[in-house]
């Protein structure tokens, strides 16, 4: 998956001439490989969030889990959108929403992963959901740091930013919780 992504990203980049893609006319910078490979991994790993978390909102009886769930959830739909827009404006087509596809990319859940959530039942579920979680995370977080130091987008850079922050703020409480 990982190769087909970057070709797909070098293909691109090859039939604009350069090495940006877009490029706005409001003088915002172009987006470079890093920022159009950010958004290209970063929708179907936050679809994936999306998912088990729904799965949390839908079983656990916990309502730190099913606070965490929901809160994050609304808050990658949103990223969703955001990172979208940004593919759409670079004329790159929006990653499909195949889970078994995506199980494959690094820093994502294995499809055995999601299936250990989908079976597991009561304290069980909401243990193994934020430990889930928290790897995730983690692996999101790296992306964004990734995209950060190597990207160009001014957009893309803050949304980056942003992710970083609010990733690691949810890590810290599933941290503090899983110490009480």
């Amino acid at each position: 998956m990982r190769a087909r992504l970057l070709m797909v990203v070098l293909g691109l980049l090859a039939l604009t001439g350069c090495s940006t893609v877009g490029g706005g006319s409001s003088g915002e910078p172009a987006a470079n490989e890093a920022d159009a490979t950010f958004s290209l991994r970063m929708i179907p790993h936050h679809r994936q969030t999306i998912e088990v978390s729904k799965l949390a909102v839908e079983r656990s009886k916990d309502s730190f889990v099913v606070d965490v769930a929901d809160k994050i959830a609304t808050a990658e739909a949103g990223e969703i959108e955001q990172m979208s827009t940004y593919l759409r404006s670079w004329n790159i087509q929006i990653p499909g929403d195949d889970p078994h596809a995506t199980h494959k990319m690094a820093g994502m859940m294995t499809a055995k992963d999601v299936e250990a959530l989908k079976t597991a039942q009561g304290a069980q579920f909401d243990a193994l959901y934020l430990a889930t979680l928290s790897r995730h995370l983690r692996s999101g977080i790296d992306m964004a740091k990734d995209a950060q130091a190597k990207g160009e987008h001014v957009g893309s850079k803050a949304l980056a930013g942003k992710i970083i922050v609010s990733q690691t703020e949810v890590l810290d409480q599933i941290g503090a919780k899983q110490k009480s």
